[in-house]
């Protein structure tokens, strides 16, 4: 017993500092800015079903996504509204259960310690957020996207995807398994079974063949910048008022007192 207990030691080692990485990283960092409060009521107004939520994070795992990405941006989720309601019976109640009154405003995102899971969308209201909407996308499609991501929910989070992503950002030069990396190599254990927050989505849309660029990375490799970047998603500025907001023309106090200029009919400038 005393031998097999011996053997297991390294077992045992290895999990007790992954777990302490993971508490590590999951610590939330001081000093977080909302550079714009979160309207909710026009975000759950405007957003629908299949928009990616792009979330700058608060953890200390965040800040190393951002630094290595280079980007704002270091989580996606997808949101899928009512989804798990609609399909009803005990997917339906245990939504009703966990999130009462908001189980209709739901995204579904991969995390590194609870792997894939349905949270509120309020769960980032006092998070940055980027609302991308795919264009040009039959509805039926559509809903292929969210029911694939759905069926996502319970899949473990790919660690090794993670890390082997860092590791290629980060590094200069290719080294071991990244040696031989092109843009259709698979990142990661590449299982059905364990999946990232943007490999997740990205996958989904691949499969209805809607790809974020024309040259298709592998899934495993698209970061949440991606969906920003991507030229068939658009950004939808929730937070900007449609009736109000900015008022350019009006004079300010800093105006007052000097020419103005115009554009005359000739496309010269005059003053007045």
């Amino acid at each position: 017993m005393k031998a097999l207990s011996a053997l297991n030691w390294p077992a045992r080692l290895k999990e007790r500092f992954k777990r302490a990485v993971a508490r590590f990283f999951n610590q939330e960092v001081l000093g977080y800015e909302l550079k714009v409060p979160n309207d909710m009521a026009r975000l759950y107004q405007h957003i629908r079903k299949g928009d990616v939520v792009l979330v700058e994070g608060q953890l200390r795992l965040s800040q190393l996504i951002r630094y290595a990405t280079q980007s704002q941006w270091s989580h996606s989720a997808l949101y899928v509204g009512d989804a798990l309601l609609r399909r009803g019976g005990r997917i339906r109640e245990e939504a009703l259960t966990s999130f009462g009154e908001l189980a209709d405003r739901l995204l579904i995102e991969a995390l590194t310690d609870n792997g894939v899971v349905a949270v509120p969308l309020a769960k980032y209201r006092w998070h940055n957020l980027r609302v991308c909407r795919p264009s040009r996308i039959h509805p039926a499609r559509l809903d292929r996207v969210v029911e694939s991501v759905v069926a996502d929910l319970g899949k473990q989070y790919d660690a090794r995807n993670f890390l082997d992503l860092t590791l290629m950002l980060l590094s200069p030069t290719k080294f071991g398994p990244l040696k031989t990396r092109t843009i259709e190599t698979c990142l990661g254990n590449c299982t059905d079974l364990q999946v990232i927050c943007s490999g997740m989505i990205a996958k989904a849309f691949y499969r209805v063949g809607y790809p974020l660029f024309p040259q298709m990375p592998h899934y495993s490799q698209i970061l949440p910048r991606d969906f920003d970047l991507s030229d068939n998603f658009q950004v939808m500025k929730f937070n900007i008022a449609e009736d109000g907001g900015l008022d350019s023309t009006r004079p300010t106090e800093a105006d007052r007192g000097r020419p103005s200029v115009t554009t005359s009919v000739t496309g010269h400038q005059e003053g007045r």
